[in-house]
């Protein structure tokens, strides 16, 4: 049996949006005011969240005899299979240099960009984060939170062709502090905006 990451995509976002209306509806009885531009960011993360989880974590199989699963490797050393995939350029793929290219871009720029929208976000919604060493951080636990779930998987055999790779949390951690470089460029555009807008201030 299959488990596609579709629905917890699905159901998470419908539990989120009942959760938030509560909140509101509570809020508004309390004559409190509402963020609207806060509401909107909270429920990009989230959407953003169920998405990662989706692409990383599932699908899940259930039931599978063993001798289908195809394990890829656990790798712990730094950079070493992103130079081993370089080095077989022009070789592997019975030479086919560009097919090896896009692949190279494909895994390493996809956990990049996967992480950088948690590097933007997450300063614009809690202030703690708008530190670099904090960004740092939350980059650094998400990733080896989910490259940790994925070994459990493959321990339990639950999941094919995962590999668990330490290569893939320093481009994740790498993609958060790209998401927060965006975030401060775009903190001090608009700070010197503002300020041209209002000379007197």
């Amino acid at each position: 049996m299959r488990f596609n990451g579709d629905i917890v995509i699905i159901l998470g976002f419908l539990c989120y949006l009942i959760f938030r209306a509560i909140i509101l509806v509570i809020r508004a009885k309390r004559k409190k005011t509402v963020v609207w531009f806060n509401e909107l960011m909270g429920l990009l993360f989230i959407l953003y969240a169920l998405m990662v989880v989706s692409v990383t974590l599932f699908p899940l199989y259930i039931g599978i005899p063993h001798e289908e699963f195809s394990y890829r490797f656990i790798n712990y050393k730094p950079l070493i299979s992103i130079f081993d995939d370089i080095s077989q350029v022009g070789t592997a793929y019975s030479g086919d240099t560009l097919f090896m290219i896009k692949l190279i871009v494909r895994n390493v720029g996809g956990n990049i960009l996967m992480f950088m929208p948690l590097g933007f976000l997450a300063p614009v919604l809690w202030g703690r984060y708008r530190r670099f060493k904090n960004i740092l951080m939350i980059g650094l636990i998400v990733s080896l939170s989910i490259e940790s779930l994925q070994l459990v998987e493959n321990l339990l055999e639950v999941a094919m062709t995962r590999s668990v790779d330490i290569d893939d949390v320093i481009c994740n951690t790498f993609g958060a502090i790209l998401g927060y470089s965006i975030y401060k460029l775009l903190v001090l555009y608009l700070a010197s905006w503002c300020l041209i807008k209002n000379p007197s201030n």
